[in-house]
């Protein structure tokens, strides 16, 4: 029997990898591992691709700087290459990037690419995103059966991906009915009850209290309802954002007089703790409601969580629109960071404070930054403190604006 190529048997392997493996993740690293490997290339990425939005955002990176990782999505206008591979529904190779205009000068710069390999992965006629791999930025040429291995291959990713996407969703799904229930015994029962008792207090006894009692009846009761209300509107954005269900408007803001106004809105009792570094001429492309519920909740965790003073910054020093939000306590614990975004989750500092969130803020941030092919990240600020940072593409207004 005739042996494999180690290219072939790249393939077969990687065909098992997929049988019933769902770790998203490692199934992927796995990939640009071994395309790196067995092809004898230095770099591999995939990257996602939204249709609606015509956005590429990297997935996983192999042997790139690891300033790569936190890179946001990247339009498909600033890369032709990948829309010809998209057209074609076939495996692109280019010697040279920069003389065949196959992507923007700015990113050819960035990360000194020459000659690349771009695989669309498609699956029932629809492309879920690309793997592309060059040899670090040096030129080289490719052999048309490897072209056609590394198609194979991009088609074994494509159905895998689907697969662990339709099973994730499922998870996720699962995970979600069961904190939600979590949820409404208690973030929902507890503003409920109060609610109800001073109902029932007013209704029975409303002649025989005193007038600061009833004022301070009343007030608890604003309370109370406000934090129904706030916890409502979050369910109601994931529902819409899980379901796709939010229409994104992008237009151009000014962002210093957008942060003003948002600032008198969530924390006008409080904005002398705040300072806004933002220069007054910067704008950028966003939906303004998304960007909205972003940088308010990041400032009232700010306030909330952390510290005096907090500082937004903003800036577009590269291809990203990038915005930072910084307080000046302690930080999110170490052990806290990698759940800081999952949905339902409180540290051990907020519960101790005994805030009244339920969870949801800081994953609605995430999503609705996703939704727009961007990242919200977290560092610690220094010397101390937390600091979340709002990337998004540099997107393009509509054509009728």
């Amino acid at each position: 029997m005739r042996e494999l190529t180690p290219e072939l048997r790249a393939v077969v392997d990687l065909a098992g990898a997929a049988q019933g493996a769902y770790e998203v993740e490692d199934l992927l690293l796995r990939v640009c591992t071994s395309v790196v490997e067995t092809f004898g290339f230095e770099r591999a990425s995939i990257g996602e691709y939204s249709e609606d939005r015509q956005h590429v955002v990297p997935l996983i990176t192999y042997g790139f700087p690891e300033a790569a990782e936190e890179t946001g999505a990247i339009h498909l206008d600033d890369l032709p290459l990948f829309r010809r591979a998209l057209e074609t529904a076939e495996t692109v190779f280019i010697p040279d990037a920069r003389a065949a205009s196959a992507v923007a000068p700015d990113l050819v710069d960035e990360y000194g690419i020459t000659s690349l390999i771009v695989v669309p992965l498609m699956t029932g006629g629809r492309c879920l995103g690309f793997l592309t791999a060059d040899r670090g930025g040096k030129p080289f040429e490719l052999a048309p059966e490897r072209l056609t291995l590394l198609g194979a291959i991009g088609v074994l990713v494509a159905v895998f991906l689907e697969k662990a996407v339709a099973h994730d969703s499922m998870r996720q799904l699962d995970d979600l009915k069961s904190t939600f229930i979590a949820l409404a015994s208690h973030e929902l029962r507890t503003p409920a009850a109060v609610v109800h008792g001073i109902a029932s207090t007013l209704e029975l006894r409303g002649s025989e209290l005193r007038e600061d009692q009833v004022l301070e009846l009343r007030r608890t009761l604003f309370q109370q309802t406000d934090r129904l209300r706030r916890l409502v509107d979050q369910l109601l954005d994931l529902s819409r954002l899980e379901a796709r269900g939010v229409a994104f408007l992008p237009q151009q803001i000014s962002v210093r007089a957008r942060v003003d106004d948002l600032v008198q809105m969530v924390a006008s009792d409080r904005s002398d703790d705040i300072e806004i570094e933002i220069d007054e001429q910067l704008e950028t492309v966003t939906d303004a409601n998304a960007f909205d519920r972003i940088v308010s909740n990041l400032i009232v965790n700010a306030l909330r969580y952390g510290e005096a003073p907090v500082r937004v910054t903003a800036g577009q020093p590269d291809r990203h629109f990038r915005l930072a939000v910084e307080d000046s306590g302690q930080g999110v614990p170490p052990e806290f960071v990698p759940r800081l975004f999952e949905r339902f989750t409180r540290s051990a500092a907020s519960r101790a404070r005994r805030a009244d969130g339920a969870g949801l803020g800081l994953a609605i941030a995430r999503s609705y930054a996703h939704a727009q092919g961007g990242e919200l990240l977290y560092s610690p600020a220094q010397p101390h403190g937390a600091r979340f940072e709002l990337v998004l593409p540099a997107s393009r207004p509509p054509a009728d604006q």
